[in-house]
Formats: structure tokens, sequence, C-alpha cells
């Protein structure tokens, strides 16, 4: 069960969030960007963090850049919560670098969503950091392909093995009796779950 931590100095707030995501997710309140810190310094880091802007003492922009400081948790995904509107405190939340946004109240099928996106974003992430790391380490063009290829389907396998052999899409296409917009959709997927933005990228990967 993944683990969210909640950053609010309300604590209605605190038990709504509590109460939405206790069934799914295994959640720790904490009611000041203060208490978050110490929590952090001696727990288990959590696998995403929603976090309240407007706070006393310490609001959130200081405890997200406090808590970025701290090499251990510099990754974690964070979610701010703000009841303020207006899209200059959305963007300076972004800005700091926090994955998503959301305005309170909470909207608990928005609130879930939300929070899916983003720890299946963040896995993806580890995952693809660690497929590339192995790439580093083997020289022999198999092995990195099957290394590389690992988050495919088989079908995505098949189109990027063609991509990495110099085929377009229509040749991809009449190869493996596919349409052309198939393809397309196929080639843009592998490149998404690969972290590459084209065919260029996708051979330098390969070629490391």
């Amino acid at each position: 069960m993944a683990k969210i931590m909640v950053i609010d100095d309300d604590r209605t707030h605190l038990d709504m969030a509590g109460a939405m995501l206790g069934r799914c997710y295994d959640v720790t309140p904490a009611a000041s960007g203060a208490g978050a810190l110490e929590m952090l310094c001696s727990g288990e880091a959590p696998d995403l963090i929603l976090l309240d802007i407007d706070m006393p003492d310490m609001d959130g922009f200081e405890t997200f850049e406090r808590i970025r400081d701290m090499p251990a948790y510099a990754e974690i995904p964070v979610i701010f919560l703000t009841g303020m509107t207006g899209s200059e405190t959305e963007l300076a939340g972004l800005r700091l670098g926090a994955q998503d946004y959301i305005t309170k109240p909470f909207v608990r099928d928005n609130l879930l969503a939300r929070i899916r996106l983003r720890l299946e974003s963040s896995r993806q992430a580890v995952q693809l950091r660690d497929m590339r790391e192995r790439m580093r380490h083997t020289d022999r063009e198999d092995e990195r392909f099957a290394v590389l290829t690992r988050v495919l389907s088989p079908a995505e396998q098949e189109v990027a093995q063609l991509i990495l052999k110099g085929c377009s899409n229509q040749e991809i296409a009449a190869a493996l009796n596919y349409s052309p917009g198939y393809v397309k959709n196929l080639a843009t997927s592998v490149y998404g779950k690969l972290g590459v933005h084209g065919r260029a990228e996708l051979r330098g990967l390969f070629r490391g």
C-alpha cells in the first residue's frame, strides 16, 4: 500500500483527507511544516506528499523547499493543496517543482485520480532511471534491447526493434500488417515510456 503524507494546519482538512484516502493508502497526517520535516527526518519516506500552501509559521512553499533540500526526499512527488484561487499561486507552486495543484475543498474522485496519476508517473520515472542505469553496464546489443524494452508491450517491442533498424512508420506497418495510424500510436507510446522524444533519441538511448 502506497504511503501518503498529508501536511495541513487545518485538522478538518486532515481528517477529511484521511477519510477519503484511508481505504486506498497508508495516510500519515502532519499539522505543520515543521512537524512534517521532523517526521521525515525520523521516519520512512512516503510515496507522495499532499502539502497545504497557506500555513502559519512555515508555509507550504518553504516546507516544499526544505523537503527538496533533503536528499532522500528530493524526488518524492508533491501535490500542493490550497483554498486560494488564481493562476499566480498555482504557477508559483509548479515553478518550485510540485507535480500538481488541487484546490480545496477536495472532490474525492478528483483527488484519488490525481494521486494515482502522480504515483504512476513517479513509478515510471524510477523504472526508467533504473533501466538507463542497467544499460550502462552491458555492451551486448541483445542484452541492451532486452533491458530497453522491458517496460514495453509485445507490439511496442516489435515497433521499437524496427525503428532501431531504421524503418519508417509505413515500412513498419507493412512488415507487421498494422495500419500506419496504429504504428504511429505505438511509436508515440514507446517514446513516452522510454522518456525520449523521437527516433534519434531512441537510437541514442539504445547505443548508450
